[in-house]
């Protein structure tokens, strides 16, 4: 979910490539047997940076890589709690399917889930995604995105002063996308499960589309682990609030977040474009427009402002 290579079918790498990756990942040395250059040829595909040398397989790191038992102590959980994926399909998926789980971590997925079934190839190590399984009653589930991103908006907003939460649940930095969050549902035998996930645009990747931007590139240089801490810590404090008293509590902070309400725009409707003027958010997660011949309430979609 780094916004960088959209693609229309993911396929899948092979059983074979992602145990090397995780064993290369907790810093074991792996040798190189001579006829594993079809090993090689999935590392380039998939983007991943590991490579043999010295008879041995080598995986660069664009940053320090995830330390299971030190979340564990920060986050106070579980370290059996917490899922690690050097790459995987979707750490949204990984959590929906391994209910054991309680926080899931991907250096880099090959199926990242966007808005409007888009699909996600991200790169490996340079970004932050993650997903949380939360405990939310349903009358509050649509409008948790929201208050997701009010939760990193509020995490950044010294640092970057041109961030602002473009409804329902991007983060953008100017013009430029910076963040995405996506709540999934799935029920099963022990009732309904939620799983909410972030990919933050955090190291400086030639791979992100013209239309993104990274943390790095608006000058914050947080590191991904003090990033995700600051983020669940005020995640947990926001969805807490938001159980008690609704949104009421979070409108001050979406107005100071929203760029669109009384602007003029256009919002998307099956394969057409029309305008609109929008008006405000309501307290179930809907935002309100008038589209010149009457006044609507969107679920979802996909609003944008004129240029």
């Amino acid at each position: 979910m780094s916004w960088g290579t959209a693609i229309s079918a993911p396929e899948a790498p092979s059983a074979e490539f992602l145990a090397l990756l995780r064993q290369s990942y907790t810093g074991n040395t792996v040798a190189r047997r001579p006829d594993d250059w079809h090993l090689e040829q999935e590392a380039r595909h998939w983007g991943i940076p590991l490579t043999a040398c010295n008879g041995s397989w080598q995986l660069e790191h664009p940053e320090a890589s995830w330390n299971r038992a030190a979340l564990a102590d920060a986050l106070r959980l579980k370290e059996e709690e917490i899922g690690i994926w050097p790459l995987c399909d979707s750490s949204n998926t990984r959590l929906l399917e391994e209910r054991h789980l309680r926080l899931g971590l991907a250096e880099a997925q090959w199926s990242g889930h966007g808005q409007r079934g888009r699909h996600w190839h991200s790169s490996f190590g340079n970004h932050l995604y993650c997903s949380l399984a939360v405990e939310i009653s349903a009358a509050h589930a649509q409008i948790l995105p929201v208050v997701a991103g009010l939760g990193v908006y509020q995490v950044l907003r010294e640092q970057i002063p041109a961030l602002w939460l473009k409804w329902p649940n991007d983060l953008w930095i100017g013009q430029r996308k910076a963040a995405g969050l996506l709540l999934e549902g799935r029920h099963g035998g022990d009732g309904q499960r939620w799983v909410l996930g972030l990919g933050l645009n955090v190291l400086a990747d030639p791979d992100l589309l013209a239309t993104a931007i990274s943390l790095r590139e608006a000058g914050c240089s947080m590191a991904r682990e003090a990033l995700l801490l600051a983020i669940i810590q005020q995640w947990r404090a926001d969805f807490a609030q938001l159980e008690r008293g609704g949104f009421a509590a979070f409108r001050q902070r979406w107005r100071e977040a929203d760029r669109l309400c009384g602007k003029q725009a256009e919002f998307a409707e099956a394969d057409e474009r029309k305008p609109c003027r929008v008006l405000d958010i309501q307290d179930d997660g809907r935002l309100c427009i008038d589209d010149g011949i009457q006044l609507r309430a969107l679920h979802a979609g996909e609003v944008r402002l004129y240029p």
